[in-house]
């Protein structure tokens, strides 16, 4: 008995589909061509030292050599300090309490940063 009515049943889902799908389209295209709302005023954090980044911008516009390195780890207290090169490849990965050396191609130091 279900089988001498399924023909039917899925003509009622086709046309379902083919009349309701098109309005949806149209209110997503509605959804889509309306102006997006503007992300919310985020309060910048509170700018805290957590890499030890204070000690390191005092060197700014010098070179990074071992010597320096050396100072830098007995200015602030760690030894998870990166030099990032130009072109080098790094990890993406977050820690606020590694201080990351932006150097340029002769070593001299343009910022640093933790991350």
């Amino acid at each position: 008995m279900i089988t001498r009515f399924y023909p039917f049943a899925l003509a009622a889902i086709s046309l379902t589909a083919v009349f309701t799908l098109p309005a949806q389209a149209l209110a997503a295209g509605r959804d889509m061509a309306s102006r997006p709302a503007a992300p919310p005023a985020r309060a910048e954090p509170p700018s805290q030292d957590t890499c030890g980044q204070g000690p390191a911008k005092r060197l700014l516009g010098t070179v990074v050599t071992p010597q320096a390195r050396t100072t830098l780890v007995r200015a602030v207290g760690h030894d998870r300090i990166r030099v990032i090169r130009p072109g080098s490849i790094i990890t993406q990965d977050l820690r606020s309490d590694r201080l990351n050396l932006i150097v340029d191609d002769s070593g001299r130091l343009l910022t640093a940063r933790c991350g």
